[in-house]
């Protein structure tokens, strides 16, 4: 038997004797049954990215100062009366935490003539707008406090990755997608009768706990429904649906200022997911990869159906042949609960597993990073903010023009390189060419937003279907170490304005050099099993053969 002959064979075990990639290109892949599911999983993606940097805005900083007593009552509403200029040191943290001191209580308040240089505390802040937690919270000179709602949502995410891809390989996609769609909508929803900082706080974590798997479950299922010559696509249409989210989430935010109107007008209609129990059709891969060979034919047959093809003789007789005996089904439930086992006893997927981690911590933390500075930008916050979202279809159209052309790591390799060079340039930038300055932060973006969608596909194609949302969620998991430290960014550059521009662009070329260790995965199967996954680095990978496909008429 030769090597290739070898390998297709345990291609066939591990997804119950089906060749599952000749089975996904004679199912079409772009046809009624597959355009149905890709329709129900782009909503999920796209009510995802509603919620993914909520704090954005919810937890934005809004101008305030402190009440001068001597001059104004305590339910003063005049944010900007004549005399404050003199009321308040110039600019910085002292602006907003302290006020100069009067030299006369008894003399009326005038621009620049009834303070002297003393400064005291305040004890009671005026806000400009009650939109955000920070009126509501009074969080006026605490930052820490509002920079911390990001790092709280962002570990939530780190804490959600593994149990969703645990439950999403264990109980299958289908489950872990809705069970992540609907509890974030229930749980999101009672932040807008949060009455404490501490209380808003704890629905934040656990929201994020319940809702950070949506976007992975729903990339999941879409790649497994597609051929190996059809998996960029699956990286540019949920990358769109990303960047839709995205402007609506900032279009909402500004027809909707008030926080608690936001949340009670965007959480709840994520109940409705709970109609994909019904809708949507599990993965197909997933449950031939776990012997369930009858539910997956009963989905295999009503697709074809659906797609008016007709499967070949072959594909039949592997779908259609008698399940595998009692004795063998014991040994591959011990295989498979030992699977965590294998992947520690392969240092190939160990170290991949290292490297992967690494570049889900560069682009968590750069994409996040990049994308919270944003309303930081002079001009109008939500516009910032869908300027840097729009530009990310062009990462989008990149990669779906270049990640089949010249490969998965040169394509990566110059989107972390071109990132981080742009990054560390900025802070060289003149103060009166911000311009510049401003297209080096667009080019950034465009790079980092290219890393992230590609790495989504790269690593789902290091390992294999029966630890593939485990091993990326454990990537992920591992990566929001970096979307943890990208909300303090600001206060970060309260004190050191030119270090964040540093930190992201550096990540990024470490990031990039790492690509140069590990393997090309274009024109390469979709792996079943470890030790498929680990012959990708060996560079022999299983040829993928042509099938034929007849068309009903």
């Amino acid at each position: 038997m030769s090597k290739v002959e070898a390998m297709e064979k345990e291609v066939f075990a591990g997804s119950g004797g089906v060749d599952t990639e000749r089975l996904m290109r004679e199912l079409g892949q772009a046809r009624r049954f597959h355009l149905a599911s890709y329709a129900l999983l782009a909503v999920a993606v796209f009510v995802a990215a509603l919620y993914a940097t909520n704090y954005v805005f919810l937890a934005a900083d809004v101008p305030y100062r402190c009440v001068v007593p001597e001059c104004e009552s305590a339910n003063s509403t005049d944010y900007s009366p004549a005399w404050l200029e003199g009321a308040l040191p110039p600019g910085g943290v002292e602006a907003r935490c302290s006020r100069r001191a009067p030299r006369d209580p008894q003399l009326p308040c005038q621009h620049g003539t009834s303070f002297g240089e003393e400064l005291l505390p305040c004890d009671r802040w005026l806000y400009q707008s009650n939109n955000t937690i920070v009126t509501e919270f009074n969080l006026a000179c605490q930052e820490w406090k509002r920079t911390l709602v990001g790092t709280v949502h962002n570990i939530g995410m780190l804490v959600s990755l593994p149990i969703l891809g645990y439950i999403s390989d264990r109980w299958g996609r289908k489950r872990a997608l809705i069970l992540s769609c609907t509890l974030v909508g229930a749980i999101g929803s009672l932040k807008a009768f949060s009455i404490s900082y501490e209380m808003y706080i704890t629905i934040e974590f656990l929201e994020t706990i319940a809702g950070a798997s949506a976007f992975p479950a729903a990339y999941i299922m879409t790649i497994e429904l597609l051929g190996q010559d059809k998996r960029v696509l699956t990286t540019a249409f949920l990358g769109i649906m990303l960047v839709l989210g995205g402007l609506s989430f900032a279009l909402l935010a500004k027809a909707f200022q008030y926080w608690r109107t936001f949340i009670i007008v965007v959480y709840p209609p994520s109940l409705l997911f709970l109609l994909y129990i019904y809708l949507l059709p599990e993965s197909i891969r997933w449950l031939l990869s776990k012997g369930r060979k009858e539910e997956a034919v009963e989905i295999i047959l009503k697709a074809a159906k659906m797609n008016k093809v007709t499967l070949s003789d072959e594909t039949m007789k592997q779908l259609t042949e008698e399940k595998v005996k009692p004795v063998e089904e014991k040994k591959d439930e011990k295989a498979e609960e030992g699977l965590w086992m294998q992947v520690f006893h392969s240092p190939i997927i160990m170290t991949r597993l290292a490297i992967c981690s690494w570049w889900w911590i560069t682009c968590t933390f750069v994409f996040y990073g990049l994308a919270i500075n944003s309303v930081s930008l002079a001009g109008d916050k939500y516009t910032n903010y869908m300027l840097v979202v729009s530009v990310e279809v062009i990462a989008v159209v990149t990669n779906a023009l270049v990640l089949d052309r010249i490969g998965r790591k040169r394509t990566l390799l110059c989107a972390y390189t071109v990132c981080g060079l742009a990054c560390v340039a900025i802070p060289f930038v003149p103060k009166n060419l911000s311009w510049l300055a401003t297209l080096l932060y667009l080019v950034g973006k465009v790079a980092i937003t290219q890393a992230f969608s590609g790495i989504y596909m790269y690593t789902s194609e290091l390992f294999p279907t029966h630890a593939r949302h485990s091993l990326l969620g454990f990537c992920s998991m591992v990566g929001r170490i970096g979307s943890i430290v990208a909300p303090q960014m600001p206060l970060l550059a309260i004190y050191v304005e030119w270090l964040p521009s540093v930190l992201f662009g550096s990540t990024a070329l470490v990031a990039g050099a790492l690509m140069l260790t590990t393997p090309e995965t274009l024109n390469t199967r979709l792996p079943d099993t470890i030790r498929e996954a680990e012959q990708i680095s060996r560079q022999d990978p299983a040829p993928v053969t042509e099938v034929q496909m007849t068309t009903r008429p």
